[in-house]
Formats: structure tokens, sequence, C-alpha cells
């Protein structure tokens, strides 16, 4: 009897979707043959969203509901009215039960209510097997409610699962929090005894699963992208960095190809190649990789044809694989077709949907699906046209320039590569993060990006000049380098990987919050314009400096508040010596309420701290 496997990832905001789970995914449903579902996002809704699937099919049988063809069907009834009967199951007010029509006081009633009772229970649908994602660990308590809260859904001879980043770097201290029942993997699932399996199988190796990304309604920001690594873990044993822990060996080099074959013939062509590799530059096989990546389609100047998304779901269902996520995929395309047709053609659509019950998710079939696919398919095929568009290949963790090379910066220019990320993490390597530039640029990689660390030992003057050293090499090599400013947190110091509090030995509250609110206005980038680099940050460190102490409502809203803060300016440069030296020691905590401003006997600096009240209403 194949097993019910279920995958977790809690309900924070992440750019990337999780490898882990999609391998995991492929292990299970094409290995195994086991029924697996993946939710991203509120657990109790997840609890609702399965007893209300008992409410429309467990009882099918019994009452012959998929025999009724006329629109007394039950199903398509009670169908578009889904959302108000998931509610009533998850809060209990009758209020969403008043829209539907006959429903109050009949045996679908009755049922229902029993489906809140076992809300009210947790006496939830079970699974054999539960796998929760685990990230950073700034994310914890999140984390910890979501493995907590999983228990509801396990079967009692089940076995729960968590790995992940934090799972792996405060183990102990995510037992203290989730308890002794609860197995926790640290590291990669690269062991042929993960999860206490007896095959051979070694589940880092496999093709992520992609279609379980359909399954849910979070849209993970890097879309389009196949991921995967070229090399695992780091030669480097950089002190902020945890990836000597989470991937201690190196291993330098992984073939791709085959993996990338097998989701472009099951998932279809993807725009970026998303690498994630941790220092792909220190690996032997470097050239090879190259060769590997030009050999999937990622060379320079390559292109591609974006696959039909309604082909691929079509095809995935006929071959039977994760129908729950192809279903779903297939209605939010009905959608989308929706809004191309014309006024006339989307009537006959709607009522061709409404007769197969392909309105809603709920009751919807790939039977019905492949029945109107004579129908819809010239539709989509009108209305949707794909032209060719570039491929590109993004080394997403960024490369190491103590590595750099002209020889290797060659050879990277042989990909369509966009962007290069160029780690700049210390203003003390700037000559050669420098060089490591201008080797890229002389072989006409144009498009760069770097992730820039302050926070740690560095100066807030060290992260101004390291971004100011970008717009210089732009305007003198005439490329383009974003720069994202990451904060440093100590992600396994008992004090702070719970929280963002940590504070760099240079560093205060108020200078992190003036960071963020300038960081927040400019989208979360530095891009190569002067004048939009000055104006975010000032022309030189004296008007940083500014930036730094003045009130975070000006930095947001600096136009709309642009006399106010000159005003500002001028009151806090007007105190004397002392005076500033205690302004600041206040300011640097960034609490500015009546009972601390008045603590402080100089009126001159009360006068200025007022400032540090005005909020954007």
């Amino acid at each position: 009897m194949n097993r019910r496997v279920l995958l977790i990832e809690p309900d924070y905001k992440n750019k990337y979707p999780p490898l882990n789970l999609m391998k995991i995914s492929r292990y299970f449903r094409k290995i195994c043959g086991d029924d697996v579902r993946f939710f991203k996002g509120d657990l109790k809704k997840f609890a609702a969203q399965l007893l209300l699937e008992e409410f429309f099919y467990s009882s099918a049988n019994e009452l012959s509901l998929f025999h009724v063809q006329d629109d007394t069907n039950p199903i398509k009834v009670l169908a578009r009215y889904s959302d108000d009967l998931m509610n009533f199951i998850k809060v209990g007010k009758f209020s969403y039960l008043d829209s539907i029509p006959n429903f109050r006081n009949t045996f679908w009633e009755e049922k229902l209510l029993n489906l809140r009772r076992r809300f009210q229970k947790k006496d939830y649908p079970k699974f054999d097997i539960i796998c929760v994602a685990t990230l950073f660990t700034f994310f914890w308590q999140k984390t910890v409610d979501s493995i907590n809260y999983a228990k509801n859904f396990l079967k009692t001879d089940g076995h729960l699962y968590v790995g992940g980043v934090a799972a792996t770097l405060v183990p102990d201290e995510l037992r203290n929090e989730i308890g002794d029942d609860v197995k926790i993997h640290k590291g990669l699932l690269d062991k042929p005894t993960d999860f206490d399996k007896t095959d051979d199988m070694i589940i880092d190796t496999l093709p992520p699963d992609y279609s379980i990304l359909e399954e849910v309604d979070y849209k993970y920001p890097a879309d389009n992208a196949y991921f995967g690594y070229t090399t695992r873990g780091c030669i480097r044993r950089c002190e902020f960095c945890a990836v000597h822990t989470l991937e201690p060996e190196y291993k330098n080099y992984v073939d791709i190809c085959e993996q990338l074959k097998q989701a472009e013939e099951q998932f279809g062509t993807k725009q970026y190649l998303m690498l994630m590799d941790n220092n792909v530059l220190a690996s032997p096989n470097f050239e090879q990789i190259i060769d590997d990546i030009k050999k999937c389609g990622f060379a320079r100047g390559a292109t591609y044809v974006l696959s039909s998304d309604y082909d691929i779901a079509i095809k995935n269902l006929h071959n039977g694989y994760n129908d729950r996520a192809y279903i779903k995929k297939m209605l939010q395309l009905y959608d989308e077709l929706d809004k191309h047709l014309p006024e006339e053609i989307a009537g006959e659509f709607y009522s061709v949907r409404e007769e197969k019950n392909l309105l809603y998710l709920v009751g919807a079939t790939k039977e019905k699906i492949f029945e109107v696919d004579s129908f819809v398919r010239p539709l989509f095929e009108k209305y949707f046209k794909h032209t060719k568009k570039a491929h590109y290949v993004d080394f997403n963790q960024g490369l190491d320039s103590r590595l750099f090379t002209e020889k290797l910066a060659k050879k990277l220019s042989e990909i369509n590569i966009r962007p290069l990320r160029i780690a700049f993490d210390h203003y003390e390597q700037r000559d050669i993060y420098e060089k490591a530039v201008r080797m890229a640029a002389k072989f006409g990689i144009k498009d760069m990006s770097n992730y820039v660390l302050y926070n740690f030992r560095d100066t807030p003057d060290d992260l101004y000049n390291r971004l100011k050293l970008n717009i210089d090499l732009c305007e003198e090599l005439n490329i383009s380098i974003y720069s994202f400013p990451m904060k440093y947190h100590p992600i396994r110091d008992p004090e702070y990987f719970r929280n963002r509090d940590f504070l760099g030995e240079h560093w205060n509250k108020k200078f992190i919050r003036a960071i963020q609110a300038i960081i927040n206005a400019t989208k979360g980038k530095i891009g190569r314009g002067r004048s939009f680099f000055e104006a975010a940050f000032g022309k030189n460190l004296d008007e940083f400096h500014d930036l730094l102490w003045m009130p975070e409502t000006m930095i947001i809203y600096r136009v709309k508040y642009d006399e106010l803060a000159k005003k500002w300016q001028r009151e806090f440069h007007t105190l004397n010596e002392d005076e500033i030296d205690v302004a600041k020691k206040f300011i640097a905590l960034n609490k500015f309420s009546d009972d601390d401003i008045f603590s402080i006997e100089s009126e001159n600096i009360r006068e200025v701290l007022k400032f540090y009240q005005i909020t954007r209403h």
C-alpha cells in the first residue's frame, strides 16, 4: 500500500523554493510510488482544506454523488461556495453558511458541523511520513510552531523528519523545543540510509520535482528557473559563513546534464539555470563544468522558446504525475485564458467549464479536462504565442574574487552568465575584488551583482566605500553592477540565532535602521547610476553620516520631508560638542518615547529629538 507523504515549508517569506523538499518529493513519488503533497503557509488553513476535501469526497460512494448529472449535483452546486465552507470549518461562524442556498438545517450542514468539531479537536487526516524544511534561524518561531503543529497530521506509527539549515546548525536547541519524537536530519541527503530507507538511492543526486510548486498558492520570486549544483561545499572557512557546517565536504564536480534533461522533458524549458554552488571557482573541474552548462543549452548567445504550460500540464496529467498539482494548474490556466478571450468566446468557454465542473478546484477531474482539450487547446495556441528569449546562468551564491584569473574569466564568458555575482565582504579586499571585476569586463561580461556584507566587523564607512567603488567601476568600465547589502546575523549564537538583534562592534540600532530604510527605498538593491546612489547614500561620507543619524521618516520620505530634514540638520549641527555626544548616545538606541526624551536635561537636545517622533502621517 502506498504511503501518504506530506512535505511542509513553514509560513515565512523566502525567494527560492525548497530544493531539498523537491528532491525528497522526487524520491517518494517517482522511486517509491507514494502519494506526496506539499504545503507552504498556515497549517490551520491546510487542516481545514483537508477536511473540506473529505466533505466532498469521503462519502461519495455512499451518497452516489458522482452519478448525478444535472445541476442538482451537490458537488457542482456547493463547489462555488468552497471558500465559505472552508472558512466555516476553520472559524465556525455561521455567517459563512448563510449565503449558501438551501444549506442550513440539512444533512450537508450536519456533515460540515461534524468536520468543524474535528477541526477543533485537531482530528485531522493523517500522513505516514512528514518532512519539514527549515531555513534561517531568525525564522525560528515560525519554524518551531510549524514543526509542532505538523504533529497533528501524523499517524500514530508515522515518522516526522526535520532537516535543512536551522536543523543542521542548531539541532540541540531545536530538539529542546520540538521534543524527542521528531527525527532531526543534519546536513545533506547524501547517504542511502536517509529516512531510514534500505535502497541505495542518494536523494541529493535526484532531479528536483518542480511539480510541487504548482500545489501551493505561494509564488517564489525566483521563478522560471532550473535549480541545481555543479559543486558542493567550499574550500574556505569564513567565520561569518555556515557553509562548512552545512556542506562540510568539498565536492568538486556534480554532473547536472542528466538532471536538466529530465527536468526539461517533464516540466518544460525555463529561462534561468540557477546554480547554488558556494565556490565553483575552487573546482579543478571548472572548465568541464562550463562545458556541461554549454551543452545544456546555456552557451553565450543561447536562446530558447518557453514551453507551453498547457502542454506540460496535459502531458503530466496523462502520465498520472501529481494530478493534484496539475489539475490546480490547469484551472489557473483556464482563468488566465479567459482574460484574453473575446466576449462571445469567453461566454462559450464559461459554459463548457460549468458543464464539466471545471470552474472550481473542488470536484474538478483530469478526465473532464481531457474531454474539453479539443475545445481549449486551439484557444491556447491562438492567444498565447511564445517568442525566443535569452537563456541565462546565475551562480547565485557568488564567485570568490580571490580565485579569479584571466583564464577562468575567459571561460566564464563562454556562457550566458547574468548576472555575474562576486562577493565583496570586506573593504580590505577591494584590490582583489576590483581586479576580478576588471577581468570579467575585459571578456565582455557586463552584467554583474554582488552581496555586500555589513554589521560584521566592518564600519558604516566600509559599507559606503564598497558601494561607491561599484559606482565608480560602472562608470569607468561601462558595466552594470547591482549591489545587495546583506546584514550579518550570528545564526548559531544562543543569544541571537532566534532574532535579528545582533549589532556589530561599529554599529548601533539607529545605523541599522537607517541602512534598512535606505535599502527599502531602493527596493533592496543599488544600481549603477551615480545620481541614484548619491541621492540614497549621500555624495560623500559626511552626507552619509548625516543620513545615518537622520530621523527614519525623513530618510524614507526624502522628497516629502526635504525642508524638515534641512531644519533637523541645522539644529543637529548647532549642538555643541558635549551635546552632540549626549544626543548621539541617545539616538543610537533608536527609542524616542516622550518619557525617554524628557529624561534629557538639555532643552537643545530635546528639541532635536522631537524630529525623531515625526511619522509619515
